[in-house]
């Protein structure tokens, strides 16, 4: 593995107050958009906000020289350790990740990590840069359920059954920037579909949905298939929990929150 290795953080995702504060979130801290929008990144777990976990964990994770946050403007004033730099956000988005792959494509690598990991840390990275083969273009994390489950047990996670396991995404990847930034149609539509797993395997053909449907589909059914799309070598990279616990709804954050207390009752 080359030791030059940049980071993409995204950082452009809202949640909206009324439904935060409906489910019983507090997420009044003055830093939305306007009454009702808050940058998913700003929320508090652990008396730290999502961007300041995430960026912690990569600062502490010495393999990686430069960081891109794509966000608003507002997000400069966390940004302070040398390389850091803000890309702003843009309407879509698989447009910033675009926009973050653009400004750090002169690295052969590039560590990809969503800014709604509450519980991310500098050694989950390197475990997971550790374990992705150096001769392949893209890797991604995945979780096995029982693993994940024993770390966050009775969480409201969701996975994918597969014939060998059942599994939860995660959310970094290891990427050649160069090989997706030549396939940016095809970034367009997995991150159209990335919420649902039936319009996933639908974008990957009939035989991957069939197979997927009657619980066939292997892991290495999906790698060859992303493999024959993207005209790459790509694994998917089994992780450490804390790499698959993102925040997208306010039960999940209610989660965090109690996790991060100590508790999950």
């Amino acid at each position: 593995m080359s030791t030059r290795l940049a980071a993409v953080l995204t950082a452009g995702g809202r949640v909206t107050r009324e439904k935060f504060r409906a489910a019983g979130a507090v997420v009044d801290d003055g830093m939305g958009d306007d009454a009702n929008c808050l940058p998913k990144c700003l929320l508090r777990v652990g008396g730290r906000t999502l961007l300041e976990t995430a960026l912690d964990a990569v600062r502490g994770c010495d393999r990686v020289e430069k960081v891109v946050v794509v966000g608003g403007a507002r997000l400069q004033e966390w940004l302070h350790a040398p390389g850091e730099t803000l890309i702003a956000e843009q309407r879509e988005a698989h447009e910033n990740l675009i926009a973050g792959l653009e400004a750090v494509a002169d690295y052969p690598r590039v560590l990809y990590l969503t800014t709604d990991l509450p519980f991310v840390t500098p050694e989950a990275i390197a475990s997971f840069i550790d374990a992705c083969p150096p001769d392949v273009q893209l890797c991604y994390a995945i979780v096995r359920r029982d693993l994940f489950e024993s770390r966050f047990p009775g969480s409201p996670s969701t996975y994918a059954r597969l014939k060998d396991g059942e599994f939860a995404a995660g959310c970094a990847a290891l990427v050649d920037p160069a090989v997706l930034l030549e396939r940016r149609e095809w970034i367009r539509q997995v991150a159209q579909r990335r919420k649902s797993l039936w319009r996933l395997a639908l974008l990957a053909g009939g035989r991957i949905l069939w197979k997927f449907a009657t619980r066939q589909l292997t892991v290495a059914d999906v790698e060859r298939r992303a493999e024959q799309l993207l005209e790459a070598r790509c694994r998917a990279v089994e992780c450490d929990p804390v790499l698959a616990y993102d925040i997208d709804t306010p039960q999940e954050y209610l989660y965090a929150l109690r996790y991060a207390d100590g508790g999950t009752d």
